[in-house]
C-alpha cells in the first residue's frame, strides 16, 4: 500500500478514535497536503526509508522553512507512522528512529501590570462590545485559558455565582480552573448587558445571537493593542503567558503552573517558563535546596556529603 492510500483512513482514526482536536487535525491534513503526499505519497509503506525522510528534510531546509514549520511536518509524519505500526499492522520504518528538529527556547512575550492597566483602560465599556472585551480579557488573565477554552464556556457558572469551573481542554483533558472576585465582577457586569437566553458565555451581537468564534477575536485586540498604545503585540495566547509568568514571579511551583495551564508535560512549562530568568532560577535553588548547615553550637559530628 502506497503512503496516500493510508491517508484517509489516517484522518478517520485521528478524528473518531484519538478525537484529535479540530486545529491539530487542520494541521495535519495542511502538512500531508503540502509536504507529505507530494514528495511521499506514492511510496509503499514498507519500503519508505530514513534516507528518504533525510530528502524530505532537505527540501524543506533548502526552501527555508522555518524549524517550527519543519518540526510540524516531521511530527506529522511520526505520528502517521505511529499509526501504521499499531493500528494498520504495516511493518514500516520506526518512527521513534526520526529525529524532531531541535527548536530554540521560545521567546515568551507578556505584559508587565503597566501594560495590562493600559490595555484595561483602552476598552470602551459604554458598549455591549465593550463590556464583553473586558470580561473576556479579564477571564484570560485570571484563569490562562487557551482562547478555544474560554469561547467554550458557558455563562452557567457565573450566573450562580461559581469560583470555579471544570474544563475540557486540549488533549481531551480535564482541569480546574479558578475565578478571581476581579473577574466574576467583569463577567458579570457583561452578562447583565444581554437580552438573549442563549447558553454561551460569548456572543456575538444582532440577532439571533451566535456563540462568539475565534475568528472574531483577532479584529477586537488588534484593535484594542492600537488604542492601549501597546509596543507587543497583544494577543489572547500572550495573556495566557501573561497569567503564567505572573505565578512564576509570584512563586508558583512549576508543577502548578503546569496544573493551572493545562500543559500535558512538565518539560513544556519549564521551556516556557522556568529557564528565563537567572533570579527565578536562584529562587528555584534557594527554595529546594535547603540544607542544614551545622554551626559551633550544633552537631557537628554528621556523616560528610
Amino acid at each position: 500500500m502506497n503512503i496516500s492510500a493510508a491517508i484517509a483512513p489516517f484522518i478517520n482514526y485521528c478524528h473518531a478514535e484519538r478525537h484529535v482536536a479540530d486545529s491539530t487535525l487542520a494541521k495535519y491534513q495542511e502538512c500531508l497536503d503540502c509536504w507529505l503526499m507530494p514528495w511521499l505519497g506514492e511510496t509503499a509503506i514498507e519500503a519508505l526509508s530514513r534516507l528518504d525522510v533525510l530528502r524530505l528534510r532537505q527540501a524543506m531546509v533548502d526552501r527555508h522553512l522555518s524549524i517550527a514549520r519543519q518540526y510540524s511536518i516531521v511530527m506529522c509524519l511520526k505520528t502517521f507512522l505511529k499509526f501504521c505500526r499499531s493500528v494498520m499492522g504495516v511493518p514500516c520504518l520506526d518512527p521513534a528512529g526520526i529525529a524532531l528538529p531541535k527548536r530554540p527556547a521560545p521567546e515568551v512575550v507578556y505584559l508587565d501590570n503597566e501594560e495590562v492597566r493600559d490595555v484595561l483602560d483602552a476598552i470602551n465599556m459604554n458598549t455591549f462590545a465593550g463590556a464583553r472585551l473586558r470580561a473576556l480579557v479579564e477571564l484570560l488573565l485570571s484563569t490562562g485559558l487557551r482562547i478555544s477554552e474560554a469561547l467554550s464556556l458557558t455563562r452557567d457558572s457565573f450566573e450562580a455565582d461559581s469560583t470555579e469551573a471544570e474544563i475540557v481542554g486540549k488533549g481531551k483533558r480535564k482541569r480546574h480552573i479558578f475565578f478571581s472576585r476581579r473577574c466574576r465582577l467583569w463577567v458579570r457586569h457583561y452578562l447583565s448587558r444581554r437580552v438573549d437566553d442563549a447558553p454561551a458565555l460569548f456572543v456575538t451581537t444582532g440577532y439571533p445571537v451566535r456563540k462568539f468564534q475565534r475568528a472574531d477575536v483577532g479584529r477586537f485586540f488588534a484593535n484594542l493593542r492600537r488604542k492601549a498604545g501597546l509596543q507587543k503585540p497583544l494577543t489572547p495566547h500572550i495573556l495566557r503567558h501573561t497569567y503564567c509568568t505572573n505565578l512564576r514571579n509570584n512563586g508558583a511551583d512549576i508543577s502548578h503552573i503546569k496544573d493551572l495551564a493545562g500543559h500535558q508535560s512538565i518539560h513544556t512549562t519549564a521551556r516556557y517558563y522556568l529557564g528565563k530568568d537567572k533570579n527565578i532560577l536562584r529562587q528555584v535553588v534557594d527554595n529546594c535546596l535547603r540544607y542544614e548547615v551545622a554551626t559551633t553550637t550544633g552537631n557537628t559530628h554528621g556523616n560528610s556529603i
